[in-house]
C-alpha cells in the first residue's frame, strides 16, 4: 500500500511538473507571438520614418490624403482631424506634422481629392492651422499641385 502511495505521489508530482512546464511554454509562446505581432504592425512605420523619400513616405502621404479627404467629405470636427493626423504622423515617428511640408501638402491634396473649392479649402485650412497662415499656404501648394 505504501509503495502504491509513493507511486501515486510521484505520478502526481510528475503531472504537476509537466503541467507547469507546458503552462510556461505556452506563456512564452504567447508572449513571443504578441511581441512578433506588435513588431510587425509597427515596423512599416518605423522603416519609413528614417527615410526622406520612398515607398514608406508615399504610403504615409497617401494615408494623410485619404484621411483628409474623408474628413472634408464628412464635415468633421477640426480638433478630431488634428488628432487623427497627429496619430498617423506619430506612427511614422513624426511628432511635428504641422511643420512638415510633405504632410501639409498631402493635406491640401486630400482637400482637392474631396472636391472642396479653393475658397472652402482655404477656410478649412485656416481653422486647421489656426494662427499659422504660412503652414496653411504650404497646404494650399499641395491643393494647387493636384
Amino acid at each position: 500500500m505504501i509503495h502504491r502511495e509513493r507511486r501515486s505521489r510521484a505520478t502526481a508530482t510528475l503531472a504537476l511538473s509537466l503541467a507547469g512546464l507546458l503552462a510556461g511554454l505556452a506563456a512564452c509562446s504567447i508572449s513571443n507571438s504578441s511581441e512578433s505581432i506588435s513588431t510587425s504592425m509597427s515596423s512599416p512605420f518605423k522603416s519609413s520614418s528614417g527615410s526622406s523619400s520612398g515607398e514608406g513616405d508615399e504610403a504615409y502621404l497617401s494615408e494623410v490624403q485619404s484621411f483628409t479627404a474623408g474628413f472634408a467629405a464628412s464635415g468633421g470636427d477640426v480638433t478630431a482631424f488634428r488628432r487623427g493626423i497627429g496619430s498617423i504622423a506619430e506612427r511614422r515617428g513624426l511628432h511635428d506634422w504641422e511643420d512638415d511640408d510633405p504632410t501639409c501638402k498631402a493635406i491640401g491634396q486630400g482637400l482637392k481629392r474631396a472636391g472642396l473649392t479653393q475658397d472652402k479649402a482655404q477656410a478649412l485650412l485656416g481653422e486647421v492651422f489656426a494662427g499659422r497662415a504660412e503652414r496653411a499656404g504650404v497646404a494650399m501648394k499641395g491643393y494647387d499641385a493636384s
